[in-house]
């Protein structure tokens, strides 16, 4: 069958994702012809990504949204040589898939001579008094067949779509009117679901593409809607679409997850578990490396030094401190090791950020740099600072040889971090409420004077991914904008720190940085296997029940059921008064 695709693109921040040249490789064989046409400005970089799979390239302004792409895909081929194709598909990659061959499902509507068909329908529907939905195909596949190519009210369709500025225009005036004229005229169509008769009671809406995921992938439908991930109501089940679609279909979970990661937040909670860092086998690194180690308790070197010892590859250390006496006990303590390392002065001043900062034009000159520091922590107990220091060094120093492989092999990884250490899990340290007012102004400001691409607003945020301690390593591309960014000297208090510092933004944002680079986190396992019971009992505090006060709390219980099983009178009451039906007056309770 000669078949042609009109493929419409975009992305708001100007790449090709994955999904979809992974789209365009397992579709191509389809089609006789593929026309690529993007509402995003692509660089060469991108376009020459398409070169393999598409045969025309359109570069448009985004205008019109997707309807004014297809119309101007189609004024491009010439509406008479339209007329050769036995098929024309239009397609938009805001889904993800094919999750199954479509082979078959092209050649059982050819062979039934279907006039024209989609992926998903949406039934009639009274949005609002005001606003009715007709029965249609959904806009993002949809296929007509040469019985409709070759009608004239095809043609005027197309001809007449205009560029709407408003989505919800172009959804009433041309997603729904392009299945009601051809139906009008008679023509018939099918949908892979056809969700007319699904139950869909419990839907907020009947658009089973965004608020029945689990319905599309159960009946096996070959797409599932970007947005179906993004939904508030997808929040709680997100991570088990994902395993779904990983344990039943070929599709790879990873072009999900990159492409998600990119286009919203990179630290979704369904998003967190694809982010471990897991077992690789050793590899080659090909990546220059530096390590930096602040050392304010010189006393606590020799743990470190003999951490390093565990890395298999190459790498350059600097020490940075901050008296003479340290540098001696430093210098000595090399000697002994049998340990090189290049020592820097520097003032006791932004505690182990300052310092890095400093080494700045140093490390530019490597691929990767690990960033550390003798960690204690004087606010609090000893095993605070303890248990926080030695956590973090079984993550992300001892297991360095499979980091860097990770590094290696995924040339999208731009930051690995530590998991949560024990302590702020058996203790409520962070006050999400404290950080969305103190911590998250700092972030929106340093993230404004390092000039990043990506829109945001850190108020948005519940709580933040951080790398505890400020223990990681990063590609350099990741921490250029930290090294550009001019910290004046008031920014940081002397010591004793408080609270709530530009230091303190600065360990919260360092992934956003790889995200603002179209890069990706990872985070490093804790090897401690600790119940999450222990995050449920720490993070759910209810008031505390004393003795003194259980007396009470029975006694607002009991006054508070007296008080509803009154009502429940005076309303049955009211019933029998006026003869209203009381037989299914309490059944909700």
């Amino acid at each position: 069958m000669k078949r042609l695709l009109l493929y419409v693109h975009f992305n708001k921040n100007n790449k090709v994702s994955d999904h979809v040249i992974y789209q365009l490789k397992h579709m191509r064989s389809l089609f006789e012809k593929v026309i690529f046409i993007s509402n995003s400005e692509l660089s060469e970089q991108y376009q020459q990504q398409l070169v393999d799979f598409v045969d025309e390239f359109i570069q448009r302004e985004n205008k019109g949204f997707d309807f004014a792409a297809w119309r101007d895909g189609m004024e491009q081929v010439g509406f008479d040589q339209l007329k050769m194709y036995d098929s024309v598909t239009l397609m938009n990659d805001t889904c993800f898939g094919p999750l199954y061959e479509m082979a078959p499902i092209y050649e059982k509507y050819e062979i039934q001579n279907i006039d024209f068909w989609g992926i998903t329908n949406h039934r009639a529907y009274h949005e609002s008094k005001n606003h009715y939905f007709d029965e249609h195909i959904q806009s993002y596949y949809k296929v007509f067949n040469n019985n409709v190519i070759n009608s004239q009210i095809f043609e005027d369709f197309w001809k007449n779509i205009v560029d709407y500025t408003n989505v919800q225009d172009v959804i009433d005036h041309y997603e729904i009117q392009s299945t009601k004229i051809f139906m009008d005229a008679g023509f018939k169509y099918e949908s892979v679901l056809d969700t007319r008769a699904l139950d869909a009671k419990n839907l907020l809406h009947p658009d089973f593409s965004y608020y029945a995921p689990d319905v599309i992938l159960k009946e096996k439908v070959p797409f599932i809607k970007v947005k179906a991930f993004q939904s508030i109501q997808s929040n709680g089940i997100a991570y088990y679409m994902l395993d779904y679609i990983d344990r039943n279909t070929d599709y790879p979970k990873s072009l999900v997850v990159d492409h998600l990661s990119t286009v919203g937040y990179p630290d979704l909670n369904f998003l967190l578990p694809s982010k471990m860092i897991t077992p690789l086998s050793k590899t080659v690194l090909h990546q220059t490396v530096a390590v930096h180690l602040h050392v304010y308790y010189p006393e606590l070197l020799e743990e470190f030094l003999d951490a390093f010892k565990n890395f298999s590859f190459d790498y350059d250390l600097y020490l940075t401190t901050n008296t003479d006496e340290k540098e001696e006990i430093i210098k000595e303590m090399l000697k002994c090791k049998d340990a090189k390392a290049k020592l820097v002065r520097t003032p006791n001043h932004g505690r182990d950020i300052v310092p890095f900062l400093a080494l700045k034009e140093e490390l530019k000159k490597y691929d990767i740099v690990g960033h550390f520091h003798t960690k204690r922590s004087l606010e609090a107990a000893f095993f605070a600072g303890e248990s926080w220091r030695t956590e973090l060094i079984s993550m992300l120093i001892e297991p360095a040889d499979n980091i860097m492989a990770h590094f290696e092999q995924k040339q999208k990884l731009g930051i690995v971090i530590a998991d949560i250490p024990s302590f702020f899990r058996f203790n409520k340290i962070v006050n999400a409420d404290n950080e969305n007012k103190q911590i998250a102004p700092i972030m929106n400001d340093i993230w404004k004077r390092m000039k990043m691409n990506k829109k945001v607003n850190f108020h948005d945020f519940n709580t933040f991914t951080m790398s505890y301690g400020t223990f990681f390593w990063a590609k350099i591309e990741v921490l250029e904008p930290l090294f550009n960014l001019e910290i004046m000297d008031r920014e940081i208090p002397n010591e004793p720190l408080p609270q709530n510092t530009i230091l303190h933004a600065i360990e919260r944002v360092l992934i956003y940085l790889a995200w603002d680079k179209e890069m990706d986190f990872n985070i490093s396992p804790n090897k401690l296997n600790l119940t999450p019971f222990i995050d449920s009992r720490t993070l759910n505090q209810r008031f505390y029940i004393s003795p003194e006060n259980s007396d009470d709390i029975r006694l607002r219980y009991v006054l508070a059921l007296s008080i509803k099983k009154l009502k429940r009178l005076i309303v049955y009451r009211f019933y029998k008064l006026f003869k209203l039906d009381t037989t299914k007056l309490f059944l909700k309770e």
